[in-house]
């Protein structure tokens, strides 16, 4: 793919059952009718930095930063960007296709604008920044009161009458409270877009200062782009540039895709998906969820697309945003065609998230040739102009999703060759229409627009309600100079015919001096109030802006919309929300429709405008310290209905705090399984209304048994001071050690139900191997235990003061300029489980390039087990859970450890190096063996740095129970699990409700009676489900049946086992804590049982004939 050379002027620049076979290697595989890419794995990152902005009516015009003058003369010198490498390359051996598909045009023309009028321009960035920007990567979305267009680097708001509302501002206006280095950045790549299912605007731009690179969100508080904006920063997973991101509006999510580049390699697309719900909510928490499409099969998927939604009416429940990306024989594919894959994002779990390509993908397509003349000019214009980039490489921005209801559409475009290869080239515009009916996309619509004699490019489309398209793009040859044309059809019209285009403005000068330079996208966008109006944005010169700077780019922003489309059926539902109580408004209450549209109340409890089709919708008003309401609405077209929501108050229970007063057995704040304990629980009110009389209940569910009274907390006032009450129980001995309990509270205050609190613990403490602080030695010599050694001209780890995370130690080793390794070793220590982890405290500043995309000099870890060979922690089958290896270490100049996986660079991901928490699992087998471990800092020819240092280290080791009750010394006939034995008879009968098992309980001396079995039963209690509690069961010798009632959740379990005359010995031989259903025969003398932990059957000879057990 050819990538972009941006410019600037001066030294700014724009960058722009079956699962038990595993495959040997990462293989596409089927599943569910898709193809799963197995070999990608979803990350997830948090926002790096949050805060609010200012209101953006209340910033001045830009200008520049002290050190520059507001230039708008022509005699700026510009500065070329070396360029990256295209991904995709031309395949020497394949022929090029030649364009046959091309529209056909109609004699209807298409309609004339009914607004056009300039934008943002060259001579306002040099207003604000004192030199010029290309390319300005022209884009803008409409809203139902607004116009945003934005540029590099500028925004600036209209009304939809072409009036500015702002005067034009930096991007970075909007995130300086952010306070960090990119929060004073205008790196460009600007994306603006309007969500219509909740009324907010979003602005997006990235920052290069220094790797990892960041993206920078700006979402509108409310539908007011003049307004308040939350603001985050996002850093990348990774040391990649995050190239020609673009953004797609989505249900439950802003997906987004980018074209990675590693320095000036191609390195893979990268997919993400914001967290929407946080972000519109203002959550400092919020996050994404990422795929590094740079795996062996999916290296050529570059240029993707996320789809963006257009009109109200949102996609099905559920359904995964849908990518767009495309396949092209000459580029080596096997043909061509439309590629597509689902993005399924599950913010909960990330874990769970999927990127697949959909069954029906590829979808083959008419041939087309997306290749150009070598370099990057292609477009032709009139003397002086310079050729132009076609940017034939690339789907273009945007994907644009529609929901008609009967189907699902997809309208894209890209720029083509329409004149033969080897010849004078020149490009058209194929657009798509992709319908989706019967859960599959289908190809509707594959026309070129263009000919032999004008190239067209830049192309953006959409489709309004009706289904018509619009289509619009730059214009031009050696003798028209680059204007702004549109063209489109009706839904109604014939496949492949096309209106006569019109242009929006006509271009009286060309582009000079940017080195081939027009831009990356234009923008084509559908107003949400009528769901017919087309909105269009793109850049041209005229002869004045032309002759004023080599650089004078002006953009243009209209409107037109087809005469055969009447507005869209709309109703509007307004409203406020307010206390109950007091009738006070209710701020920043959060009204949902269907679960997918959203609000949020202002100060005046104002929701703002539900802009719907016609139909049923079902509101719901909640915020904190409210008690939701839900209404069911019907709304007919022009209807507009006002639907208040009055909220009652309520306390909201949060617990704050837990002590242990009491242990049975070891006093180590732990509840330990089958250890009884009591603990303090602290409440706190934050809701809107006070308790009157707050009883909190313990259930005996999560692995508690035996829980005390309820305890009455009383009077809670709102935002006061927290109250603690004691609660006892038992933490149930079937329980593992380590194991976490959890605990739920069930509130009632008066009449009223104020659901749960829940609060968890873990049983045992944690067994440590090893801990190290390096605090105990004298700097520089190592703590007793710990070793070191070097070779080459690199030197010994020591103990040093000059970094620590814990004062006064770490341990530390250079980073020298020639080649070496060293090693720091540390004693030997026991593994006894298979979950050990390691963690440690991580500060590096280790050789490697600016952007860190080649690691000289490099860290690295290693194990090793029992008897067994040193062995990197990865290698060995440990698995970094945080702050993991960074990359290869490079071949180029004799580092010891080239071609390791390694630490470099620097530490953390700001300029300068910081501790991180590096965090691992070491692998299951170091369980019962001996180990060490050992860092090793690799050195080569080449220049020094500081170093690594680290600190506080710990190898935690499963967890200790130095009481736990295991199920040999349990209490038999324990019905209420207070670990001792109860009074109880048996009593068959098969009297209508009469009890079989009568029992005295033990814990507080009370009766409990059950009716199970019949006539001819025998008892076999035990406790089957391991909950610490023995459950009523009984044997059937007439049919050879066990009749289990499970004490844990009420189940029954019948199971077929043993004959009649066999001795009953149900009792825990497996050792997981549960009974196992077994017998013994005496007429062989052998012992059969089912094992509870793997279901096996199991039989072993051992007595005679007689023997009883």
């Amino acid at each position: 793919m050819k990538k972009r050379i941006v410019f600037a002027l001066l030294i700014i620049f724009v960058v722009t059952f079956s699962v038990f076979q595993r495959p040997a290697e990462s293989k596409r595989v089927e599943r569910s009718g898709k193809r799963t890419l197995s070999e990608v794995k979803p990350q997830s990152v948090q926002a790096a930095a949050f805060s609010v902005s200012e209101k953006a009516s209340s910033f001045a015009p830009a200008s520049p930063e002290d050190g520059q003058s507001n230039k708008k003369t022509g005699d700026e010198k510009a500065r070329q960007v070396p360029n990256n490498l295209p991904f995709r390359k031309q395949s020497e051996s394949a022929i090029s296709d030649i364009e046959k598909n091309f529209a056909q045009t109609s004699a209807e023309p298409m309609p004339a604008p009914t607004l056009s009028f300039d934008g943002l321009s060259s001579n306002d960035n040099a207003a604000a920044y004192g030199f010029r920007l290309v390319p300005p990567d022209t884009f803008g979305d409409v809203g139902p009161n607004h116009y945003v267009q934005a540029v590099n680097a500028l925004l600036r708001v209209y009304d939809k009458n072409g009036n500015a509302l702002t005067p034009p501002f930096k991007p970075a206006s909007l995130f300086a409270p952010l306070g960090t280095p990119c929060s004073t950045r205008n790196d460009g790549d600007p994306v603006v877009l309007y969500d219509p299912l909740a009324d907010r605007w979003l602005i997006s731009q990235f920052c290069t200062q220094f790797p990892p690179f960041r993206q920078m969100f700006a979402v509108s508080k409310t539908g007011d782009p003049t307004g308040k904006y939350y603001i985050y920063e996002f850093v990348m997973p990774n040391f990649k540039l995050n190239d020609y991101s673009k953004i797609g509006v989505w249900s439950d999510g802003y997906y987004m895709t980018t074209d990675q580049f590693s320095g000036g390699d191609y390195a893979g697309t990268g997919v993400f998906a914001f967290d929407k719900a946080k972000m519109l909510a203002g959550d400092a928490a919020a996050g994404y969820i990422y795929f590094d499409l740079a795996s062996p099969s999916t290296i050529r998927l570059g240029g993707l697309l996320p789809a963006d939604l257009d009109g109200v009416n949102p996609p099905p429940v559920g359904a995964p945003n849908v990518f767009v990306g495309y396949a092209a024989t000459e580029y080596g594919d096997a043909g061509d065609a439309i590629r597509l894959f689902d993005f399924h994002a599950d913010f909960r779990n990330p874990a769970n998230s999927g990127f697949t390509e959909r069954a029906e993908s590829p979808l083959p397509t008419a041939p087309f040739d997306p290749t150009s003349s070598d370099g990057r000019g292609d477009i032709f214009q009139s003397a002086p102009g310079e050729p132009l980039d076609s940017q034939s490489d690339r789907l273009m921005y945007r994907a644009a999703y529609r929901n008609f209801g009967t189907h699902e559409s997809l309208v894209f475009n890209q720029t083509v060759r329409t004149s033969p290869s080897g010849g004078g080239y020149r490009a058209g515009v194929r657009v798509y229409e992709l319908r989706k009916s019967n859960g599959a996309f289908g190809i509707r619509e594959q026309a070129t627009v263009g000919n032999n004699s004008e190239s067209r490019w830049m192309g953006s489309s959409a489709q309004d309600y009706q289904g018509n398209i619009a289509l619009g793009y730059s214009f031009g040859n050696e003798e028209k100079k680059p204007s702004v044309f549109y063209s489109g059809k009706l839904a109604t019209e014939p496949v492949g015919i096309f209106r006569r285009e019109t242009a929006l403005i006509i271009g009286t000068g060309v582009q000079t001096s940017a080195g081939s330079r027009w831009g990356d996208y234009s923008a084509m966008s559908v107003d949400p109030s009528d769901d017919c109006t087309f909105w269009i944005t793109n850049e041209y010169y005229t002869a004045e802006s032309g002759l004023q700077s080599p650089f004078g780019w002006l953009t243009r922003i209209g409107k037109f919309k087809f005469a055969e489309c009447s507005p869209a059926p709309r109703a509007v539902i307004t409203g406020v929300v307010s206390n109950a109580s007091n009738n006070q408004p209710v701020e920043g209450a959060l009204v949902t429709a269907n679960a997918v549209f959203s609000r949020n109340t202002n100060a005046n409890g104002d929701f703002g405008s539900f802009l719907f089709e016609p139909n049923t919708y079902i509101l719901t008003a909640s915020a904190k310290g409210f008690r939701s309401r839900t209404y069911t609405v019907s709304v007919t077209n022009g209807q507009s209905l006002i639907q208040n929501f009055a909220l009652e108050p309520t306390a909201v229970l949060e617990n704050v705090g837990t002590k242990f007063i009491a242990e049975s057995c070891a006093v180590n704040d732990s509840a330990e399984p089958g250890e009884t304990v009591t603990i303090n629980i602290a409440l706190r009110n934050t809701g809107a209304r006070n308790t009157a009389n707050l009883t909190a209940v313990l259930q005996p569910t999560g692995g508690v048994n035996n829980p005390s009274q309820p305890q009455n907390y009383g009077i809670l006032p709102t935002g006061g001071n927290s109250v603690l009450r004691p609660f006892t129980f038992t933490a149930a001995p079937s329980l593992a050690c380590g194991d976490p309990v959890l605990l739920t509270f069930a509130l009632q205050d008066g009449a009223e139900n104020l659901g749960t609190v829940a609060v968890t613990l873990n049983t045992g403490i944690k067994r440590t191997a090893l801990q190290e602080n390096f605090d105990s030695a004298t700097a520089p010599n190592l703590p007793d235990g710990w070793t070191t050694g070097a070779t080459g001209a690199q030197r010994n780890w020591t103990t040093a003061t000059a970094q620590k995370q814990s004062a006064p130690n770490s341990a530390f080793s250079p980073n020298p300029l020639q080649v070496g390794v060293n090693e720091l070793v540390s004693p030997v220590f026991q593994i006894v489980s298979p979950n050990a982890e390691i963690s440690f405290r991580n500060w590096y500043e280790l050789e490697t390039t600016f952007l860190r995309n080649k690691f000289y000099d490099g860290s690295v870890l290693e194990i090793k087990i029992g008897n067994d060979d040193w062995r990197d922690i990865e290698a060995a089958g440990g698995v970094f859970i945080s702050g993991g290896y960074d990359g290869v270490l490079d071949g180029c100049c004799q580092n010891p450890l080239v071609g390791r996986r390694a630490w470099s660079g620097k530490s953390g991901v700001n300029q300068t190096s910081e501790f991180i928490f590096s965090k691992a699992k070491l692998p299951a087998s170091a369980a019962g063996n001996n180990v060490r471990l050992r860092w090793r800092v690799g050195t080569d020819v080449g220049t020094s740095r500081q170093g690594q240092y680290i600190d506080d280290l710990i190898v935690s080791d499963g967890a200790i129970c130095s009481c736990r009750n295991i199920q040999s010394n349990r209490a038999p006939f324990d019905f209420d699990g207070d670990g001792k034995t109860d009074l109880v008879v048996y009593r068959p009968n098969d009297n209508a409700g009469a009890a079989d098992f009568l029992i005295q309980n033990s814990f507080n001396n009370s009766s409990q009676n059950a009716a199970w079995g019949s006539v001819g039963d025998v008892a076999v209690s035990s406790d089957y489900d391991g909950d610490g509690k023995t459950d009523f069961s009984v044997f059937r010798p007439a049919t050879r049946t066990w009749f289990i009632l499970n004490s844990s959740n009420f189940s029954i379990t019948t199971v077929n086992f043993g004959l009649a005359d066999d001795v009953l010995t149900p009792v825990d031989y497996d050792g997981d804590g549960k009974s196992d259903i077994a017998v013994f025969r005496p007429s062989t003398g052998v012992w059969y049982r089912l094992n509870s932990s793997d279901g096996q059957l199991f039989a072993r000879q051992f007595g005679t004939n007689g023997d009883l057990p």
